[in-house]
């Protein structure tokens, strides 16, 4: 009778374990960041750091940061940031931490990077945003957090991140620039375009938009071919970021779709714009 029921048993149990298997290998396929971790004492002593040259080197070696290495960038690397959060789509806290090693080649700039962990020391994201913030776009909830991406030549963007099922979602769908210091032949002014949250349709939800002013440095004829300098009344005029061309206001609306929940382009601004690209 006992052999029986071994026999049967045997067999359920091998495929409860398999199925089990197979359900966190999913787990892992749909958040490979999950897979990577910190060691947990390296957290326990929050909001304190005892070893910042331990804590960072373990931050490098646990998430496989690229850092470009030099006496330089050692002497200057610090964490700029340990703290805890709450972001929009979750009520669970998480660790925030940015490590800033303030110099390397242009390529790899801004030189710093943001970590979302979870309380367990599980990556969620790293992102290599030259500035963040916290926004509070819906009334009475937890904020989204804003992240402002620049090459280093000067030209870049926005991402706004909410939680979904333990990993950052953008809901923001951009296709413009909303960040150019790069001295073509145009600039924004300010460089970083403005974000205002605001509930431009009226449909009860916030949207947001993106505002400030398009700055020609360079002078542009009606076929489109760009000058750097023209003759006025007998005297030649050259144009700069002090002398501009033109100066065009701008404002990037893009708003809350409630069943994506995510913010889309009102119109299409690279057409709508595309004389001046």
């Amino acid at each position: 009778m006992k052999k029986t029921f071994l026999s049967a048993f045997l067999p359920l149990f091998i495929l409860n374990c398999t199925h089990k298997k197979e359900n966190i290998q999913q787990t892992d396929k749909e958040n490979p960041n999950l897979t990577m971790s910190i060691p947990l004492e390296y957290l326990a002593n929050y909001p304190a750091i005892k070893d910042s040259s331990k804590f960072i080197q373990n931050l490098q070696q646990a998430f496989d940061l690229h850092v470009h290495e030099s006496p330089v960038q050692q002497k200057g690397e610090k964490i700029t940031v340990f703290k805890k959060v709450k972001i929009n789509g979750s009520d669970q806290e998480y660790y925030f931490i940015e490590y800033d090693w303030k110099t390397g080649p242009n390529s790899g700039y801004p030189w710093k990077n943001q970590l979302l962990l979870t309380q367990e020391g599980k990556l969620v994201k790293i992102l290599s945003a030259e500035r963040y913030e916290f926004v509070s776009i819906f009334p009475k909830q937890n904020p989204h957090l804003l992240a402002t991406t620049v090459t280093g030549h000067g030209n870049g963007g926005h991402e706004i991140y909410k939680v979904t099922a333990d990993s950052l979602e953008n809901i923001y769908g951009g296709n413009v620039r909303t960040y150019d210091a790069h001295e073509d032949n145009k600039i924004y002014e300010p460089h970083e375009l403005q974000l205002k949250i605001k509930d431009y349709n009226n449909d009860g939800f916030n949207d947001i938009a993106f505002t400030g002013k398009l700055v020609f440095i360079q002078g542009r004829t009606p076929q489109g071919d760009w000058y750097d300098a023209t003759t006025i009344d007998g005297k030649q005029v050259d144009y700069s970021v002090d002398h501009p061309f033109q100066k065009i206001p701008v404002e990037y609306i893009f708003l809350y779709d409630k069943k994506s929940g995510h913010f889309k382009a009102k119109e299409d601004y690279a057409e709508k714009y595309k004389l001046f690209e």
